[in-house]
């Protein structure tokens, strides 16, 4: 304590300040440890805001909300002392500097890093708006840069600051007007939009190295001046990279209305954050096309050996023009896609092998465990070392009336019936994308550091396919498996054995997306890397045209388009917007005429639509679910479910199948909406997972089993069986 205004002590409560760190408006921050050694950063409040009327009982209260705010992208508050002179708060210390000092030294920020930095933002946001909270103060100087993402500090103070410093006061601006919204400037209510327009504004300066307030200005110009452009003129975003700028745009909207929600900005961020990864090229020999109609004719499809759905391998379809953005999307889903594909393994093999390829590991021992009776389980995933399971890409498939479980090429984990570990396969040590493994012909066909290898029953390599840049899809065609090589070739080979069947080629264009069904592969392919001239072409299982010309996108469709799968008939898509993932419209096209048929929806939904017999069903984030009859090109229905932040659906045997955010199962009548059964809570792990969209329930043998946002994985029978 001390009695002279204005200093500072050596000793605040437990803490011995160690040296300044910085300082801002609201105060001086100090490194300080406790006699432990932990250490603290201490912001200490200016005497001015300290002494104002009531500052103490609003700080108080502040501080007491932004206690309870916990997640991985915020600096927790520690402990503070409204009460002492002057009075403090103390957050976890975070090494590193923030983003401002980063850029200052730097320059901007890549448009995939900036995109991440949104995406972890948009997190933090989330965290402190959960609590009650609206921060006021989102700006680079409050973003601290960690060693695994970012850390936001400053939440639960200014709102105690605002009460006591108007804009007004002696010519300052309490805050950093560029990254303040226009209601905060004006006296405006004051909402968690807010926040929402302060992360536009850091996305834009991250990306840029200025605020788009200050276009080709040094920051720290005439506050007034750049508050006066925040509430009257339109922000300058022509810096900002292509696949960024709808995002920020929208989050700098004058109405608070207009901005998108947090939830939204969180998925947004990570459709920005995959922007500038390559695509991969496409370069083939194929062999000769069958016989087919005459060049420009309507393409025609050979009658299938068997229905059923495909499973889409990778990203979207771009229609339009509009190039960057069709990157931006189409190599995100590209990785969304290519990570959900799942993975069937092998028996365990002898611990004792050394690893190359991969290394599939018994639970425990030699014996393979005796399966326990099907039931009710969970299980925390970190388990497995899974801290994340919706953004890791931790999927789950039927298999050997259990469960197998991949996050994408690098590990697999086999379940039985009871939930009981039978082995783990681990993939390359360095596999941090690509496509998961899938069943073969008597053996599991699991990516490898060389390519391809066919793992038996004793978890040995009985033959291998070369890829050693095996990327994009690995499908099953028919008796075939199709793999994507790189930037060379699509390959056709036996499901058996190493038998190359076929190859194709576009050349000089790229793959986005393919999907299989019915003993065919459908794959779409743009001109280069901006994502120009989509167009798709149908194969047979070894890699022949089955079109006289390739079918390009319907003129109607305005924004991106996702492939959800095939059958024998025909091929669906949902068609969302090009800055943001909200889906207005869904397409069939008919694989024997070239036909397309589009339905626009009666309100939008999330992009996290399924395909089910000619039928497309689309959630929204309230839960309200929209099933569209793509045949007629109508809707058939459009009913609140009850589960809010839903999965992705599946549809099975009638009843269509999603867990909310809660991890409660929702069954729902899949020809009228009608809810049939909701079951029991499973929140998972407090502070564990994610906001994102959880997987479609898995539905075999009369059990569902359900991946949920708080990162746990449970089996539950179902009333009705399947």
């Amino acid at each position: 304590m001390t009695d002279n205004r204005g200093l500072v002590p050596q000793r605040l409560g437990e803490y011995v300040l160690e040296r300044r760190l910085g300082s801002g408006g609201m105060g001086v921050v100090h490194l300080a440890r406790t006699v432990t050694g932990r250490r603290v950063a201490i912001k200490v409040i200016r005497p001015e805001y300290a002494e104002h009327p009531g500052f103490r009982a609003r700080f108080r209260r502040e501080v007491a909300a932004a206690r309870r705010v916990s997640g991985a992208f915020t600096a927790p508050v520690v402990d503070a002392d409204p009460e002492d002179d002057p009075p403090w708060l103390a957050t976890l210390y975070v090494p590193g500097g923030s983003l401002a000092d980063r850029l200052d030294a730097a320059g901007p920020l890549p448009v995939a890093e900036a995109a991440r930095v949104g995406a972890q933002l948009a997190e933090a946001l989330r965290d402190i708006h959960r609590s009650g909270l609206v921060h006021r103060d989102l700006k680079p100087g409050n973003v601290l840069l960690a060693e695994d993402g970012v850390r936001v500090i400053d939440f639960g103070i200014s709102r105690a600051m605002s009460h006591s410093h108007r804009l007004t006061e002696a010519g300052e601006v309490l805050g950093s007007p560029p990254f303040m919204a226009p209601e905060q400037l004006t006296g405006a209510d004051v909402t968690e939009a807010a926040d929402v327009f302060a992360l536009g504004a850091v996305v834009a300066y991250a990306a840029t190295g200025h605020s788009p307030f200050e276009p080709g200005t040094e920051p720290g110009g005439d506050p007034l001046a750049v508050a006066y452009r925040v509430v009257h003129e339109e922000p300058d975003l022509g810096d900002v990279p292509e696949p960024l700028r709808g995002l920020v745009a929208r989050c700098l909207a004058k109405d608070p209305a207009r901005r998108p929600e947090v939830p939204s900005l969180l998925r947004m961020a990570s459709f920005a954050d995959t922007a500038v990864h390559t695509v991969h090229t496409v370069h083939a020999v194929h062999p000769a096309p069958p016989a087919g109609p005459p060049a420009g004719a309507a393409p025609q499809a050979p009658a299938p050996d068997a229905a059923g759905a495909g499973e889409p391998a990778t990203g979207p379809v771009r229609a339009g023009r509009r190039r960057a953005r069709l990157v931006a999307g189409a190599v995100a889903l590209a990785v969304a896609g290519a990570a959900a594909t799942g993975v069937w393994l092998a028996a365990p093999a002898d611990p004792d092998r050394p690893a190359t390829a991969g290394t599939t590991v018994p639970d425990g021992g030699g014996e393979r465990p005796e399966p326990a009776a099907a039931g009710p389980w969970e299980i925390d995933l970190r388990e497995f070392g899974v801290d994340d399971a919706i953004t890791e890409g931790f999927r789950c498939r039927p298999a050997d009336g259990g469960l197998l479980c991949a996050q994408g090429p690098a590990f697999a984990v086999l379940l039985g019936s009871g939930g009981e570990e039978v082995f783990r396969h681990r993939g390359p040590r360095d596999a941090v994308g690509g496509p998961g493994a899938l069943p073969g012909e008597g053996a599991v066909l699991a990516p490898s550091a060389a390519g391809v290898s066919a793992l038996g029953r004793d978890g040995a390599e009985q033959w291998r396919i070369d890829a050693p840049e095996l990327t994009g899809s690995l499908l099953r065609v028919g008796g075939s498996l199709a793999l994507q090589n790189g930037d060379s070739t699509l390959r056709f080979y036996a499901a058996d054995a190493p038998e190359a069947r076929g190859e194709w080629t576009a050349p000089g264009r790229y793959v986005t997306q393919s999907a299989s069904g019915a003993s065919r592969l459908l794959v779409e392919t743009r001109a280069d890397a901006t994502g120009a001239d989509p167009l798709l072409m149908l194969l047979d299982d070894v890699g022949r045209e089955l079109w006289a010309a390739p079918v390009g996108p319907p003129p109607e469709a305005v924004g991106m388009t996702e492939l959800l799968g095939m059958d024998a008939d025909a091929a669906y898509f949902q068609e969302h917007d090009t800055d943001l993932p909200v889906v207005s419209a869904v397409l069939r096209l008919d694989l024997s005429s070239g036909a397309w048929r589009r339905t626009e929806l009666p309100r939008s939904a999330e992009p996290y639509a399924s395909a089910a017999d000619g039928v497309v069903y689309l959630p929204d984030a309230t839960g309200l679910v929209t099933a569209v009859d793509t045949v007629a090109g109508e809707v058939l229905w459009s009913r609140p479910t009850g589960a809010d932040q839903p999965s992705r659906p599946a549809a099975v045997d009638g009843v269509l199948y999603l867990t909310d955010g809660e991890g409660r199962l929702h069954e729902v009548a899949a020809d009228t909406g009608e809810v049939l059964h909701v079951g029991a809570a499973h929140p998972g792990t407090p502070g564990a997972g994610s906001g994102g969209w959880a997987p479609a329930p898995v539905i075999a043998d009369g059990v569902a089993y359900a991946v949920t946002v708080g990162n746990t994985l449970y089996a539950q029978p179902l009333e009705r069986g399947t």
